[in-house]
């Protein structure tokens, strides 16, 4: 066996070795039929990995963790967009994308928007999962925040509507919003919406993330997993959009005419 064969098999032991025992390395996530994921706590968010194990197995320059497939690497720039290179060798994903934003609808399922001490500016953060992540008197509201046991509702959540006679050609959809009707055998929904029960709502699981930074969207913006069309002017936004804080989103306003 040549000289050069055996020190990358040794390399390669050794690595191995080090990942396995490293009890440093940040590496939670998972795989799953919709994709990896890494998590910072409750929070995770999509990775562009292969998944991996019970059979399936990475190529020759990659080694198998919590969130599929990841490249080895010695630098930085071995790695790819969102990613850095781990103390253990191989790549890994940063620090949970940081979205900045003005209010929680910029934010994804799951997300709030919070002042930032550190930043001096307000960013996407995981909100509460449970009423016990709440202190006493208040619950775990469906927007993520928590809020008075006595009034347990998001914000302004309730102003949009409370029935469907309120939203003129749209319906009143369950987080008390104004949406449009769909046909779920021939689903056509905003950006970032899918058909439920023939409803257009935000999508809670995206099963194909198109995105998980801003720069990964051409001439647009990433929210809740998919690319959303920069603007200026409703007229520059799709089907069932309108431009809200300079991107286009599903328009949740009534629509009485």
């Amino acid at each position: 066996m040549k000289r050069t064969t055996i020190l990358t098999l040794l390399s390669v032991t050794l690595l191995l070795f080090a990942i396995s025992c490293d009890d440093d390395v940040d590496s939670s996530g998972y795989c799953d039929d919709s994709g990896c994921w890494t998590c910072d706590g409750d929070y995770c968010w999509p990775v562009d990995n292969e998944p991996c194990g019970e059979g399936d197995t990475c190529s020759a320059d990659q080694i198998c963790v919590e969130f599929g497939c990841a490249n080895l690497c010695q630098h930085e720039s071995e790695c790819g967009l969102g990613e850095t290179c781990l103390p253990a060798g191989y790549c890994g994903p940063q620090e949970a994308p940081e979205t900045r934003c003005e209010s929680d609808e910029e934010c994804g399922n799951g997300t709030i928007c919070e002042y930032s001490e550190a930043l001096s500016y307000h960013i996407c953060v995981p909100g509460c999962g449970s009423d016990e992540e709440c202190a006493d008197g208040e619950v775990c509201a469906a927007c993520g925040r928590c809020v008075p046991e006595e009034n347990p509702v998001c914000g302004d959540s309730k102003v949009f509507c409370e029935r469907d006679e309120e939203c003129g050609s749209k319906v009143c959809s369950v987080d008390f919003k104004c949406a449009l009707e769909c046909d779920t055998a021939n689903p056509l929904c905003p950006t970032g919406q899918i058909c439920s029960d023939n409803v257009c709502i935000d999508d809670p699981d995206p099963q194909n993330p198109e995105c998980v930074f801003d720069a990964q969207c051409e001439n647009g913006r990433c929210l809740n997993a998919y690319c959303h069309t920069i603007c200026e002017q409703d007229e520059e936004c799709g089907y069932g959009e309108f431009c809200h804080l300079g991107m286009c989103k599903a328009d949740y306003r009534p629509d009485n005419e």
